[in-house]
C-alpha cells in the first residue's frame, strides 16, 4: 500500500494572511435566522432568503458591486417558491432564492436585496480564490508505479491544503493493472492532488471519502471499471472519479482528462436503458461542486453512459444537489446525457460546455428546489444509437434538453426554476445531411409534467421542420417558452414563443472546432432579449441569440480554458 512508498519531503509552508482569510470567506455565510445567506464558489454566488411575507407577488429585486466601487450592477431577481415541500425539502419552502453570475474569483462584493418597495438588506460576500493556501507540498514517487495511492493526511481551513503533486520532470503513472478496486483514496480534507495519471483501475480511477476541501487537478485517467459478467457491457457508475460518501463538499474538479475506460456502455438499442461507465460520479453528496476545463471523451467501443451525474434523480438531492457551478468542459462519447444534473438544483449553474457525440446534452428531467441556470452551452453530433444497429448508417438524434417526469412524482419533484439562457444547437452535417440534435427543450413523454422552466434567447435549430423545438404536452402555463430563434414546431401553452424567430440561422465561416457566430444577416443578430447579469457583454446594438456573441472570442472549454481570462478580456465590451 501506499505507507510503504517512501515519505514525501516537506515543501515550504506558504501561507500569507490574505490565503487564510479566503478560507474563512469561502464558508457560507448566514447572518441570523431570517436573515440572507449567501454561498460563494469562483465566479458565482448562490443567494436565498425567507423574509416574513415573501410571496411570488413580491418581488425582490437583486444589484451588486465590488467593494470600492460606486455603481451597482442589476442581477436577475431572485425566484420565490411558493410550494410546501415534504422532507428534506421542507425548510426550503416560500423562500426567495437565486444566483449572481460571472464574477471574478477572490472578490469581496456587496450585494443589495430590495424586497419589493418595504425592505432592504445589503451583504458582503468574498468569491473564492484560484488561489489555494499551501500547507505543505509532498512531491509524488516520479515513474510508474503498481501500488495503489492512499491519501490520508490533509490540512485545514486555517493552515491550507497539503499538495501532492507529481514531479514535472519524471510524470507519475498510476497503473494498477485491474489488481484494486480503486486506483486512488482521498481520506482526509484540504488535500490538492495534481498531474497524476492513473491507469486500469479495477473499479474507480479516484474515489473521495467523507471528505470536503478536495481539489483534482491536471490528472488523467483512462482504462477504469469492470465489465458485466457474461455481457460485453460495463458496470453501470464505475467512474474515472467517484463518490459515494454524503459528507462530500467543497470539491472542486479542474483541467482533467478523463477518458476511454475499460469498457463500453450499451447504448438505448442494444440494452435498454444506456448502463455503464461514466467519468464523474458523486452519489448523496452536500454540493458545492465546482468541475470546470476538464475534456471527457473517448471512442466509439469505450462509451460513457453518462458523461457526469448520479441515480437519485427524483429526489431533494440528486447531483450536483445545490451550490454549484458546472462549466467550460468539452464532453463526448456518451450513450445517454453528457450532463445529468437532476435532483435538488438549488442555485446551480451550467454553463459554456460544448457537448459532441452524445444522445442527450443535458439531462434536466427533475428539479425538486431550483433554481438551475443553464446558459451559453453548445450543442454538436447527435446519435442515440450506433449505425450497424439501425436501418442506415444515419444516425437517429437526441434533444439538448431532457425535461419532464413522470407523474405523481413529477408534481413535487418537478417544479423548481430552471432558467435555459443562450443556448445553442448546431447542426453539424453526416453524410450531406443535418446531425445536430433533433429537439430542443423537450418534455420526453407526452404524459410527463414539468412546471417552471424559462427559455430566453436560446438558437433552437433542429433537424427537420417537423422537429420540435419545444414540446411540453401538458401545456403548462407555468412554462414561459419565449424570445428564442427557432426552427422546427411549438407545442406548450398558449404564447408560447410569441416573441420567438421562427428561422434558421446563418453563421459566418469557422476555424477548426470553434463554435460559429452568426452573420450580420442572420435572423437573432443583435436582437435577443437582455437579461441583466446573463448577456451583459454583448457588441454593436445588442446581444445576439444562441452561446455565441458576434465580434468576441468564443467562451472557453476544456483543459486549457480560462473563465476569469476569459472575463477580463470580455466583461466591459457592452455596446456598439
Amino acid at each position: 500500500m501506499f505507507a510503504s512508498w517512501p515519505r514525501f519531503p516537506a515543501g515550504p509552508c506558504l501561507l500569507p494572511p490574505w490565503a487564510i482569510l479566503m478560507v474563512l470567506f469561502a464558508l457560507s455565510s448566514r447572518l441570523s435566522a431570517g436573515e440572507p445567506e449567501a454561498v460563494p464558489t469562483f465566479h458565482c454566488i448562490g443567494l436565498r432568503w425567507k423574509p416574513d411575507g415573501g410571496s411570488a407577488t413580491l418581488p425582490c429585486h437583486v444589484a451588486y458591486r465590488p467593494v470600492g466601487e460606486n455603481d451597482w450592477s442589476e442581477a436577475q431577481t431572485l425566484w420565490f417558491d411558493p410550494h410546501d415541500h415534504s422532507g428534506a425539502g421542507g425548510e426550503h419552502a416560500r423562500e426567495y432564492r437565486g444566483s449572481i453570475v460571472d464574477l471574478l474569483p477572490d472578490t469581496t462584493y456587496d450585494i443589495r436585496l430590495t424586497l419589493g418597495a418595504r425592505e432592504e438588506r445589503i451583504i458582503r460576500v468574498r468569491t473564492w480564490s484560484e488561489t489555494f493556501p499551501i500547507k505543505e507540498h509532498r512531491r509524488l514517487p516520479g515513474g510508474r508505479r503498481a501500488e495503489p495511492l492512499r491519501l490520508t493526511e490533509g490540512g485545514s481551513a486555517a493552515q491550507g491544503y497539503i499538495l501532492y503533486e507529481s514531479p514535472p520532470e519524471q510524470p507519475t503513472v498510476l497503473d494498477v493493472g485491474d489488481e484494486h478496486h480503486a486506483a486512488v483514496s482521498i481520506e482526509a480534507p484540504f488535500v490538492i492532488l495534481r498531474g497524476l495519471t492513473v491507469r486500469r483501475a479495477g473499479a474507480h480511477g479516484i474515489v473521495l471519502g467523507a471528505v470536503h476541501d478536495v481539489v483534482i487537478e491536471q490528472c488523467d485517467v483512462s482504462g477504469w471499471g469492470r465489465t458485466k459478467t457474461g455481457l460485453p457491457w460495463g458496470v453501470n457508475l464505475d467512474s474515472a472519479i467517484y463518490s459515494s460518501a454524503p459528507e462530500l463538499t467543497r470539491v472542486v474538479v479542474q483541467h482533467c482528462r478523463l477518458h476511454h475506460p475499460r469498457s463500453d456502455a450499451n447504448s438505448w438499442a442494444e440494452n435498454g436503458h444506456p448502463e455503464g461507465p461514466q467519468a464523474i460520479t458523486f452519489r448523496g453528496s452536500r454540493g458545492q461542486l465546482v468541475i470546470r476545463y476538464n475534456d471527457l471523451f473517448s471512442d466509439d467501443d469505450h462509451c460513457f453512459n453518462d458523461g457526469m451525474g448520479e441515480v437519485e434523480n427524483f429526489s431533494y438531492g440528486g447531483f450536483p444537489n445545490r451550490d454549484s457551478d458546472i462549466y467550460a468542459n468539452r464532453i463526448s462519447h456518451c450513450w445517454d446525457d453528457a450532463i445529468e444534473a437532476e435532483g435538488a438544483n438549488l442555485n446551480v449553474r451550467i454553463w459554456a460546455n460544448r457537448l459532441d457525440r452524445v444522445f442527450v446534452g443535458l439531462g434536466l428531467a427533475t428539479t425538486s428546489l431550483g433554481p438551475q441556470y443553464v446558459f451559453r452551452n453548445v450543442g454538436g453530433f447527435s446519435r442515440k444509437d450506433p449505425p450497424h444497429t439501425g436501418p442506415a448508417p444515419y444516425p437517429a438524434g437526441g434533444y439538448l434538453f431532457k425535461l419532464g417526469t413522470k407523474r405523481p412524482r413529477a408534481d413535487t419533484l418537478a417544479r423548481g426554476a430552471v432558467f435555459l439562457y443562450h443556448n445553442t444547437m448546431l447542426q453539424p452535417l453526416f453524410e450531406g445531411r443535418p446531425a445536430g440534435f433533433r429537439r430542443g427543450a423537450f418534455v420526453t413523454d407526452r404524459t410527463y409534467g414539468v412546471w417552471n422552466v424559462t427559455t430566453r434567447n436560446n438558437l433552437l435549430h433542429t433537424r427537420s421542420p417537423g422537429d420540435e423545438a419545444v414540446r411540453d404536452p401538458l401545456s403548462a402555463p407555468e412554462n414561459r417558452f419565449d424570445h428564442d430563434l427557432y426552427s422546427g414546431t411549438i407545442t406548450a401553452a398558449p404564447g408560447a414563443e410569441i416573441h420567438g424567430i421562427a428561422s434558421e440561422p446563418r453563421y459566418l465561416p469557422t476555424v477548426g472546432d470553434e463554435p460559429p457566430e452568426l452573420s450580420p444577416a442572420s435572423p437573432g443578430r443583435d436582437s435577443a432579449l437582455r437579461l441583466p447579469n446573463f448577456n451583459d457583454c454583448y457588441r454593436d446594438a445588442g446581444p445576439d441569440v444562441g452561446a455565441i456573441e458576434s465580434g468576441g472570442a468564443a467562451p472557453p472549454a476544456g483543459v486549457g480554458a480560462d473563465w476569469t481570462r476569459w472575463l477580463r478580456d470580455n466583461r466591459h465590451r457592452t455596446g456598439p
